[in-house]
């Protein structure tokens, strides 16, 4: 079954099998490509763009590479390590020893190469596909740990896709929505900070009704006097019951990603005056505690 039909199949029933093609060409070592950027199958050309989307994170393999393997070169590669020692080989006992041959030489092997023989298998399985090369183990982790959010932005593309247009036209517009709902998926339930000049955006988190209150989930009350401790607690008691019952949209949220109060919502729910709750705040907040 083609790509474009199983675009279809999904369409019409729900069918994976699209998804599935994109996944396993997420394996395809591009790095390694005999044809450069082109490619026999269409799900490939996707696949190249949703690890473009994580090209940030796969830059970081090289380091990890470089600096925690000591692999530093193309001499490191599995294609030049078989390459040299099956150069030793044949320079040694005349046998040329090849991919396609490995398997007929394996005795041979095992017994002239007695030290060696276990690299040239490994990298032989790597270069067939049979072992993992570090790279893809790497790659594998981040594709792995991002795949929900990437599977979201496909189906996303592979339902508004139209499908009679021409293949090339499918797999520019399956990358372009991709990408936008790659980017949206990202930041969903994510709220959006300022704070001097700085934006970033958080996953909010309820820290307790202290933090909420004073930006720390430990306080020290002894220094209160007794009204300020009953106001904290009336406050406390409206924040618990609004985190009970899900109401955290009226909550700001600071850097940390924390639920902060706002001071209208709560001196509407105490049923107070904005500026008197604001004015209590600041006394409170400036004992030492």
């Amino acid at each position: 079954m083609s790509f474009i039909e199983a675009i279809k199949r999904y369409q019409e029933s729900g069918d994976a099998a699209a998804i599935e093609m994109i996944r396993e060409a997420l394996n395809y070592d591009y790095l390694r490509s005999p044809t450069g950027m082109t490619f026999d199958k269409p799900e490939m050309y996707v696949a190249f763009r949703c690890l473009r989307l994580l090209r940030g994170r796969l830059a970081t393999i090289k380091y990890i590479l470089e600096h925690e393997y000591g692999l530093r070169s193309h001499e490191d590669s599995p294609d030049y390590v078989f390459g040299e020692l099956s150069a030793f080989v044949q320079a040694n006992t005349g046998v040329k020893v090849t991919l396609e041959n490995f398997k007929e030489h394996e005795s041979f092997l095992r017994e002239y190469l007695v030290v060696g023989y276990h690299e040239f298998e490994d990298v032989y399985e790597q270069l067939i596909g049979k072992r993992q090369t570090l790279w893809h183990q790497l790659t594998s982790e981040i594709v792995d740990k991002h795949w929900p959010t990437l599977e979201k932005a496909l189906k996303d593309a592979l339902d508004r896709v139209d499908t009679n247009r021409s293949e090339r036209e499918i797999i520019r517009y399956i990358n372009y929505v991709t990408r936008t709902a790659y980017y949206r998926h990202q930041f969903e339930g994510m709220r959006r900070v300022r704070r001097g000049g700085a934006t970033k955006y958080v996953k909010p988190k309820y820290f307790g009704p202290h933090y909420a209150i004073f930006g720390q989930i430990s306080v020290d009350f002894t220094n209160f006097s007794g009204r300020q401790r009953q106001l904290i607690e009336r406050i406390v008691a409206v924040i618990e019951k609004d985190y009970a019952d899900g109401r955290i949209e009226n909550y700001a949220v600071d850097m940390n990603g924390g639920y902060r109060i706002v001071n209208r919502h709560i001196a509407e729910q105490l049923g107070v005056h904005e500026a008197s709750i604001s004015r209590s705040l600041a006394k409170i907040r400036s004992v030492k505690h």
